[in-house]
Order: C-alpha cells, then sequence, then structure tokens
C-alpha cells in the first residue's frame, strides 16, 4: 500500500480517537497523532489565548510555540489523563509569562526614564538618544486613556491588581484590561527603541 494512501488512512482513523490515545502514540514518536493534536485544539487554544491577549499575531505566536515545546518535550510528559486540561494549562502559563515579561520590559523603561543624575549621559549624541525615548515613552503614556494611566501608574509602584481594584473601586478584571492595553501600546514603542534602551543602560548604570 502506497504510503501517501497509509497515511490518510492513519489520518482518519486519528481523528476518533480518544486524546490520551493521541498523546501516548505522540510520546512514541508519531507525527501524524501530533498533527491530529494540533489539528484538534489550536483554534481552541488560539481562541482561548486572544480573550486575554486582544492581539492576534501575540495568541498565533504563543500557540505555535506551545505546540512546538509539546512535541520537543514529548518524552518528558507526564502520565495524562486529561490532555485537554493539560494543554489549557499550558497556555496559561505561556500568557503568565508573556505578561510578566510585558511588566519587566515596561518596568525597565520606567525606571531608566525615572533616573535622576544624567551626569553620566553627557554627550550630545547620548542626549539625543536619551531624549528621544524619553518623548516617545511620556507621549505613549499620556495618550493612554486616563483610568488606564491611573492603573498603570498604580502597578509601576508595585501595588497588586486586587489593591489597584480596591483603591479605583473597579473589578480586578477591568484593572486587568487597563494593564493590557497599557502594555500592548508601550510594546509597540519598546520594540521601535530597544537598541536605544540598551544602549542608555549601559551608559547610565
Amino acid at each position: 500500500m502506497p504510503i501517501s494512501i497509509k497515511n490518510v488512512m492513519m489520518k482518519r482513523h486519528y481523528q476518533h480517537e480518544e486524546d490520551i490515545g493521541l498523546f501516548q502514540r505522540m510520546q512514541q514518536d508519531d507525527p501524524l497523532a501530533f498533527e491530529e493534536i494540533y489539528n484538534r485544539y489550536f483554534l481552541k487554544l488560539s481562541n482561548t489565548a486572544f480573550k486575554r491577549l486582544q492581539d492576534r499575531e501575540m495568541t498565533e505566536e504563543i500557540v505555535q510555540e506551545l505546540f512546538v515545546n509539546l512535541w520537543l518535550k514529548r518524552h518528558r510528559l507526564p502520565e495524562l489523563k486529561h490532555p485537554e486540561s493539560y494543554l489549557q494549562t499550558l497556555l496559561r502559563n505561556s500568557v503568565i509569562d508573556w505578561f510578566r515579561a510585558q511588566a519587566r520590559q515596561d518596568g525597565f523603561a520606567a525606571e531608566l526614564l525615572a533616573q535622576p543624575d544624567r551626569q553620566t549621559v553627557n554627550a550630545t549624541e547620548q542626549h539625543i538618544l536619551y531624549a528621544d525615548l524619553q518623548r516617545a515613552y511620556e507621549s505613549t503614556i499620556g495618550q493612554l486613556p486616563e483610568k488606564c494611566r491611573q492603573v498603570y501608574a498604580l502597578h509601576q509602584q508595585g501595588r497588586s491588581v486586587t489593591d489597584i481594584a480596591d483603591q479605583l473601586q473597579i473589578a480586578p478584571k477591568t484593572v486587568e484590561s487597563h494593564l493590557l492595553k497599557a502594555h500592548q501600546t508601550l510594546r509597540h514603542v519598546l520594540k521601535d527603541y530597544s537598541a536605544v534602551a540598551v544602549a542608555l543602560f549601559n551608559l547610565v548604570f
């Protein structure tokens, strides 16, 4: 039987196989089983991630990376009784890691621009780099909606989501939405000025 026809028949068979069986086959290096898992859950995981991220490009990147790691680490997976729950847990952790990375990135820019001692940044070119980044950062913050700016400012002070929600008398999910909006907006600025930020980091510190 030609390989291509055999593969088609196996794919059709896998479409009716339970998740546990597919994961077991994948752990035995079966790429067709992995392909079926991917086809079965890519859209579902993407929809879940997009609800939190509201960024289609980042959603696709995170979910694609999740499946790449799933295949690469297939021999080290725990014994799974609920594969879908396991995938959802992986996705939740990936989204949390993304938010943490954004918070660190945004926090670095805020800390950098808050440095009171600029004597080390004394060359004309260095002043221009610093001023350029500062204007871009402050302009971006200034264009955020008022409540979003308040939430972001409190977050930069180290306040938790719960503390911010209590102080501003809004729901924790509303706080998360404001932080998401601020992070997404700043991410574009920090991406464009990343080289400047690195240069200034070396100069100031």
